[in-house]
Formats: structure tokens, C-alpha cells, sequence
């Protein structure tokens, strides 16, 4: 892998563990290592908790959470600033110890509270918000109006001084960040007048020549990308044409002033398709992407590591460091040999065909569109809220658990709605459903054949610590396909609910026989389901909540993107709720008479 850079990103809850994860990336080969990782920055949302948008905005650094420029020090919160500035150094300082340079992954530019716009109206830039889905409107500072690039500047000469960090990648128009009458932003092209005639290249090259300046009078010479093509976000074309007027060292939506894309990234996307299960590998896929991006011609490499249960990935890096693959038979050889070094020779054939089960189980998934697990069955909270016909009817007590983390739904309309995710709705209608249902079919299949033969191969495992480490690896599998089922059940109650009519009172008939109608008998079998499902989490889960499932590190920290360490107490919960109205179904629906 000769690059020029060579970037690990890789979760990190503390000091000791970053210091090991930059130690492991400096033997794998890699120049840099992220050090951006910081608290979620709560006090956004803190504001105003009744507006969930904000919830975005918490995920990432911006350098002004960081760092608090003169002007608008006293707006933004000091020991949550001190607190994370010290922590990003103190990263800088260990990855160097082990001969790594400092990369930076940033939001910018990155919205403001109100009050530094009241202060100073004149850097009020895009509003960069989600309309359909903030309750408030969210504005960036303008990075057109040169105090505004001022604190840049000296923010970046500050960052730069203290940790050295050479590399940073931004993420901008979306989840909280935005450029001025960029037509990428959510609410349509949008600024303050006094910029509006400014062409899109002036401006990112204003705004990238300000950072590079600060680096520069910390003699750092800093390579700088600016991304705005986010998932299914329409490709921002118009930025396109700002290649040519690119700097050395800047790179916009990927490329840079030849046209070249200058970084490949080997990830497997797990933050944003299978968690919140833990620890699940894709070795097949990884290997996949690691060859197209090591060969793609780029003068980057970004690696995005994830904690797995046999630490698969970078007994893959090394083994591809020193000897590169070169299509499926080398990926499959070099596969086989991680399953025997797991294993044994005699077993390893099953692990990676529970591999291969688990990888086209994930592909089935995403047939969906429902954009991995965190977008339903955590920021809706499919995981543990009730699937009843009259969620309007529940008392607050039994809502008040989930209820404040359903994402997005800004009215109880769109919060009721199951298949309402982030105030769209990407699945409805018999056909859609009918789709979507077949894939978590196979999805679930794959899952529950590669769950046996991990089993198989731990019944067969004489070492004590690697059978348990194994049995575990299969309740895993069975976790994730209990949240596929989950989903189904979600978007299947809701097609019923969908297809009820809620003013017709159903007849009591003397009819003899009769059958009951279709939709009770749907929402019978879905609720019964979905509540055995549950039970089965419970099982899997029970004990060793934080081992099977990311979760918030306290209950007082529970937010959109994480559930509450007390899940366990809240499916009970929902199953109650579920079954104290399993009678509702006689409102709506004639019964059997037989």
C-alpha cells in the first residue's frame, strides 16, 4: 500500500484504547491516524429537546467546539471546549509517540448558536438545516466575510500548532454544516445578499486558502478535502466546476485540480447498516474494497476500522501489506486463511461460509433502502417501542420512554407513523412492502444459516475461551436477524394499519362459519411476532447488554443514535404494552365465527 497517506480512523472510548488502536495502525502501515473523535456535543440539542435535529449536528467535531475564537468565546461552552481540545492533543501527542501523523475528519462550516448572529448579523450565513425535519432554523457562519475567515484561520493555526495534524477532511451541507448558496443545501441554495454573486469557486478556494494559511503559520502544510456528496443526496454538480481553480494540497467532492480523486476508502459503512449489533465482520467484502482502493490510482488510502470479535480486519491489512491480492481466487485464498488461523484447518471451511451467509444477508438488507438498522430500528425506535393500532391512545407514561428519541417526527401524526422515518417515508403501498419483506426473508435465512454453522464449529472447539468467544459470535448473527425481523414486523404492522379503515365499525354477523378478516388475522400474527421476537432479544441480550449492542454509556445519555442501557426493562415494557391491547383488534375488524 505506497501512498502518500495512509489514514486509520477506528473508535476509541478512552486514552489507553486510542493508544492501542495508533499502535495497531502504525505496525499495519498506516502515516496518520484520526484524533477528531470527541464527546457528543449535547449541548446543541440541550437548547431545545424538542427539536431532534440537533442530533445530527452532535456526531461530529467543528473546529469552533473546540476551539472558541474571541469574538464568539463567550457563546459558546468553555469546559466542554477545554475539556475535548485536551483530548484531541493528548491523541496527538500518543500518535506521535508511535510515528504517526494527526488527521482531522471536521463538519465545517458549521452552524452557530442564534446568539452570535444576534451579535453579529453580518456573519449570518446559510441556513443549513433540514426543513422537513428541524423544528428551528440553523445557520453557518459565512465563510465569504473575512472575520469570520479570520477566526478560521487563527483557529487552525491554534489546532495546528498543538497537534501537528496535516490532513483534514470535511464534511459539509448536511447534518448541521453549509455553504453559502451552495445547492446542496437542504432547504435550496440560500446566503446572505452581500455574497450571493460570489461563484462557488472563489468561495471554497477562500475558505480552503484561510485553513491552509493558519496551518502554514504553524509550518504545517496542510492537505485539505472538502466533501459534499453524502448517500442519497443528489451529487452537488455545481461544485464540480471549482476543480480547476484548486490549490496544490485541495481537493473538493473528491477531486482535485486535475480531476483526480485523491483518496480511496476501504469501509465496511457498519455505523450505518448493522449496528447497533456489536462486532460482526464482513471479510469477503473488506478484502473487496481494500484491493479497488489500494489499486485505484489514488495518492490516499483511508482505512475506517471496526471492532470484531476475532479482530479480522487487521490480520487482513497485515497479511495484504505484505503480500497484495489480485482478484476473487487470492481474496478467497487469503479469506480461508483467516478462518484457519481462527479455527483450525479442520473447521474453517464453515466460518467462511458463515461469512459468505452473513455478507449476502447484509446485500439483501440494503435491498430494502432503509438505509441499515440505525435508522429504524434505533433512530425510530422499531426496537422497542409498542406496535399497537391506537398509539394515540397510550398514556404518556408508556410513550415517555421512546417517545423523545423518535427522529425527526416534528407532530404524535408522524411519530405514530412506523414507517414515517425522518418525516419520509421510503416504504409503503402492498408492492413496497411485499418488496421489502422478501428481502429481510432472505436476509434472515442467510443469518440464521450462518448463526448454525458458527454453532457447529464451537460444538466441534475443544479451547475453552474460543468456543465461548464463538458461541457468542453466533448469538450476535441471531441478534441481527432478530432485528430484521423486527423490521419486517414493523413495516408489515404498519401496511395493516395502512389498510384499516379506522370510521367502519366492524358487524357482528350471525354468519355461520365465518372467516375473520384478513387484516385482524394479519395483525394477530404480526403482533404475536413481533412480541416472541422480542422475547428472543431478551434472551440473547440479557446480562450483557453492552456486550451484545452499542448502547449510550448511561441512561441519562440515551439520544436518537443511541438506546438507553436500560433496554432490557424497556422491550419488557413494550411487550406488556403489546399485549394489554391485543383486544384493540375487535374495534376495527370482524371476528372469526366457526
Amino acid at each position: 500500500m505506497k501512498k502518500q497517506k495512509v489514514l486509520f480512523t477506528f473508535p476509541s472510548q478512552s486514552l489507553d484504547e486510542f493508544e492501542r488502536q495508533a499502535e495497531k495502525a502504525s505496525a499495519l502501515g498506516a502515516t496518520h491516524v484520526y484524533i477528531s473523535q470527541i464527546e457528543k456535543s449535547r449541548w446543541l440539542w440541550e437548547r431545545d429537546l424538542r427539536d431532534p435535529y440537533p442530533n445530527w449536528s452532535m456526531l461530529l467535531t467543528s473546529l469552533f467546539k473546540i476551539i472558541r475564537p474571541e469574538p464568539i468565546r463567550a457563546h459558546l461552552p468553555a469546559e466542554f471546549a477545554e475539556r475535548n481540545y485536551e483530548y484531541v492533543t493528548r491523541k496527538a501527542r500518543l500518535a506521535g509517540q508511535h510515528g504517526l501523523k494527526a488527521a482531522m475528519l471536521l463538519k465545517e462550516p458549521f452552524y452557530l448558536p442564534e446568539e452570535v448572529f444576534r451579535a453579529h448579523p453580518e456573519w449570518r450565513g446559510a441556513r443549513c438545516d433540514h426543513p422537513r425535519r428541524a423544528r428551528n432554523h440553523y445557520f453557518s457562519p459565512c465563510v465569504d466575510h473575512p472575520d469570520v475567515l479570520a477566526m478560521y484561520r487563527d483557529a487552525v493555526q491554534l489546532l495546528c500548532r498543538d497537534t501537528g495534524a496535516d490532513y483534514f477532511q470535511i464534511l459539509t451541507n448536511d447534518s448541521g454544516g453549509g455553504l453559502c448558496w451552495s445547492t446542496g443545501l437542504y432547504s435550496g441554495a440560500n446566503g446572505p445578499a452581500h455574497c450571493r454573486g460570489r461563484s462557488m469557486a472563489e468561495r471554497i478556494r477562500g475558505f480552503l486558502d484561510a485553513l491552509q494559511d493558519g496551518a502554514r503559520e504553524a509550518d504545517v502544510e496542510l492537505e485539505v478535502e472538502i466533501n459534499s456528496n453524502i448517500g442519497y443526496k443528489e451529487n452537488e454538480h455545481a461544485m464540480d466546476g471549482v476543480w480547476p481553480h484548486l490549490r496544490p494540497g485541495q481537493s473538493v467532492n473528491g477531486k482535485d485540480r486535475r480531476g483526480r480523486v485523491r483518496t480511496g476508502e476501504v469501509s465496511m459503512n457498519y455505523e450505518y447498516t448493522l449496528a447497533p449489533v456489536r462486532n460482526l465482520a464482513q471479510p469477503f467484502a473488506f478484502l473487496r474494497a481494500l484491493e479497488t482502493a489500494d489499486r485505484g490510482g489514488f495518492a490516499n488510502l483511508r482505512v475506517v476500522l471496526t471492532q470484531t470479535d476475532f479482530d479480522e480486519y487487521t490480520w487482513l491489512l497485515s497479511r495484504y501489506g505484505r503480500r497484495p491480492t489480485k482478484g476473487p481466487i487470492d481474496r478467497a485464498k487469503l479469506a480461508g486463511e483467516l478462518a484457519k488461523e481462527i479455527t483450525g484447518p479442520r473447521k474453517a471451511h464453515r466460518l467462511a461460509e458463515a461469512w459468505e451467509h452473513l455478507e449476502a444477508a447484509v446485500e439483501h438488507f440494503r435491498d430494502t433502502a432503509l438505509e441499515g438498522l440505525v435508522s429504524c430500528a434505533v433512530n425510530q425506535r422499531w426496537i422497542n417501542r409498542p406496535f399497537v393500532l391506537f398509539p394515540d391512545e397510550l398514556e404518556p407514561e408508556e410513550k415517555a420512554y421512546y417517545r423523545p428519541f423518535l427522529f425527526q417526527a416534528n407532530d404524535e401524526g408522524h411519530a405514530d407513523d412506523l414507517l414515517d422515518i425522518q418525516n419520509s417515508s421510503f416504504i409503503r403501498g402492498y408492492s413496497g412492502v411485499f418488496i421489502a419483506g422478501r428481502a429481510l426473508d432472505k436476509a434472515m435465512a442467510k443469518l440464521n444459516r450462518a448463526a448454525e454453522l458458527v454453532t457447529e464449529v464451537a460444538a466441534a472447539t475443544e479451547e475453552d475461551r474460543l468456543a465461548a468467544t464463538l458461541r457468542q459470535h453466533a448469538d450476535r448473527i441471531r441478534l441481527l436477524a432478530c432485528f430484521l425481523r423486527n423490521a419486517k414486523n414493523a413495516i408489515g404492522f404498519q401496511h395493516v394499519v395502512d389498510t384499516t379503515d379506522y370510521e367502519r365499525r366492524p358487524e357482528i354477523s350471525p354468519q355461520w362459519p365465518l372467516d375473520a378478516e384478513p387484516n385482524l388475522l394479519r395483525f394477530e400474527e404480526i403482533t404475536r411476532s413481533e412480541i416472541d421476537n422480542t422475547h428472543e432479544i431478551l434472551r440473547l441480550i440479557q446480562g450483557r447488554e453492552a456486550t451484545m449492542l452499542e448502547l449510550a454509556p448511561s441512561h441519562g445519555l440515551e439520544d436518537v443514535f443511541l438506546l438507553s442501557p436500560r433496554i432490557c426493562g424497556q422491550l419488557e415494557k413494550k411487550t406488556h404494552i403489546m399485549l394489554d391491547h391485543l383486544l384493540d383488534g375487535k374495534r376495527l375488524y370482524e371476528t372469526h365465527n366457526h
